[in-house]
């Protein structure tokens, strides 16, 4: 059995939670990962020395060790944002991970780190204080002036970048922290280099054609170039699901396999869409995210492991919750119902299917589901993920397909459904649009359910029983949900997590 040492990008379910649950599959691998109690917790910063202390025991016997460099070296996503750490810390970093290979050559170091993004609204949900009010101003102002360097301003953005103010003071603190973060990440790119890092990936969290992120990228690419390490470097959309992607790799590189993904798009249009909060076309993402999991894009159906269906807008992208007001090209580029019943013919073909629902951002399509269920294909699924952005979606639902394509674990597999239908479907494109109109009558708000989080997750519970039992008739006839419990990891109505047991017959 191989052990892998995995570190959580954060504490919430999609980072800590999602890779344990995939791998329980497998009985090929053993996944140990720190306690809780030693992780951040949202803004809090984690115990960064209790975690480089877990990670030397555990490495000597260790096969590999995934690490964001956001939790080990900042100690968590948020703190990534909000520290102020020194030159002198970067370099106790650089020298503990260098020791990592000294300690323990035999080891294969898979790491993440994240291009800092920069949001396009006003909240301090997640970013410093002054974002609450200057947050789409530092976006905005950044944005015009790379657009200004890069192909020039119109009139109107000219006069329009001349007119934001922004105290110096907030502008500097937050320039200087992405300074520090992107220094960091180019001196971790040397550690690849000599090998001390055997494999990375760099995500981009809600990224930008042009700004603070673009810029980011523009130096890190060259340095990816100079370095030539574009088979063991690779930059792309996304952030929540890097973790996911690198235990896939990890678990194909320990078993000497690399699956065959075979990916097929619900519209003509779809892969050249450019999603939201991304910067490039749906199929580039595709195939970044495919090499990044240790995979390779198969060209006919019969030559692949498994079928990655995606699911996409036929023209624009709009949010989930709109969904029942869905703009028309959703009908007039897309042609749904074929791309269904192409599903179910590989599924009669023995061909594993994996489903990416990324028709909406955040959160599933509601037609494609009872779609499914009304064929009864819906259970015969290796996969349903339909969560956040398309990148999100798209790298757990290919990790997912990695653990699940050759195995024929059907409670594992009927969890994760489930799980993924509660969830990506019923709490995002549902559920958590309802609720949240009626927070400010309780003096709530979207990012702060105060003291009623547990009155709210017991809401959240009932409604996922209720869409369950409305929306899912033909299908998991011999499942029986035992234990549903619905909590909120941030005390906020974003995400939600779940302790979900089934009983398969």
């Amino acid at each position: 059995m191989k052990k892998i040492i995995y570190i959580p990008l954060d504490e919430r379910p999609c980072n800590r939670l999602f890779p344990m649950m995939m791998a329980e599959s497998q009985h090929t691998i053993e996944i140990v990962s720190p306690p809780v109690k030693l992780l951040s917790q949202k803004k809090r910063t984690a115990d960064i020395e209790g975690l480089w202390d877990f990670v030397f025991r555990q490495i000597e016997t260790g096969d590999a060790l995934i690490m964001p460099l956001e939790m080990m070296g900042y100690g968590g996503l948020l703190p990534s944002r909000l520290h102020h750490r020194d030159i002198q810390q970067r370099k106790i970093l650089i020298e503990r991970m260098k020791r990592l290979k000294i300690t323990a050559p035999h080891l294969k170091i898979y790491m993440s780190a994240l291009i800092m993004r920069t949001p396009q609204y006003n909240s301090a949900d997640e970013e410093p204080d002054y974002y609450e009010e200057y947050g789409y101003r530092l976006f905005r102002n950044a944005y015009l002036l790379d657009k200004k360097n890069r192909v020039g301003l119109s009139e109107s953005e000219e006069q329009e970048w001349k007119a934001i103010e922004i105290p110096k003071v907030y502008q500097r603190d937050y320039e200087e922290r992405r300074q520090y973060n992107r220094e960091t990440l180019l001196e971790i790119l040397e550690l690849v280099e000599s090998h001390v890092i055997d494999f990375m990936v760099i995500p981009q969290d809600d990224s930008s054609e042009y700004g603070y992120t673009a810029i980011d990228q523009h130096s890190i690419s060259q340095k990816i170039r100079d370095l030539r390490l574009q088979t063991s470097v690779m930059m792309y959309p996304g952030a929540d699901e890097s973790g996911v992607t690198l235990l896939g790799r990890c678990f194909n590189e320990l078993l000497g396999q690399c699956p065959k993904i075979y990916p097929y798009f619900s519209s003509i249009q779809g892969p050249l869409i450019i999603p939201k909060y991304e910067d490039r076309p749906m199929y580039e993402s595709l195939q970044s995210h495919i090499y990044a999991a240790g995979c390779q894009e198969a060209k006919t159906v019969e030559e692949a492991d498994f079928i990655l269906a995606i699911n996409c807008p036929g023209k624009i992208m709009e949010e989930a919750m709109m969904q029942g007001e869905k703009d028309i090209s959703y009908t007039s580029h897309r042609h749904l119902l074929s791309f269904v019943y192409h599903i179910k013919q590989w599924l009669d073909m023995k061909k594993p299917v994996a489903l990416a629902d990324c028709a909406f951002i955040n959160g599933g399509e509601v037609e494609l589901v009872t779609l499914l269920d009304d064929l009864e294909i819906l259970d015969r699924l290796i996969s349903y993920k339909g969560w956040n952005t398309y990148c999100n979606t798209l790298g757990t639902s290919i990790a997912q397909g990695i653990f699940a394509y050759h195995q024929a674990d059907v409670p594992s597999i009927m969890h994760h459904l489930i799980y993924h239908l509660l969830d990506d479907l019923f709490y995002q494109a549902i559920i958590r649009p309802q609720i949240t109109a009626t927070l400010k009558d309780k003096g709530l708000s979207y990012f702060d359910l105060k003291t009623q989080g547990p009155l709210i997750s017991k809401e959240i519970e009932r409604q996922m029983h209720r869409y369950y039992q409305h929306f899912i008739k033909h299908s998991f006839k011999n499942v029986t949900i035992t234990e549903l419990k619905a909590y909120s990891p941030w005390n906020r109505m974003f995400e939600v997590g779940l302790d979900l047991k089934i009983e398969v017959k």
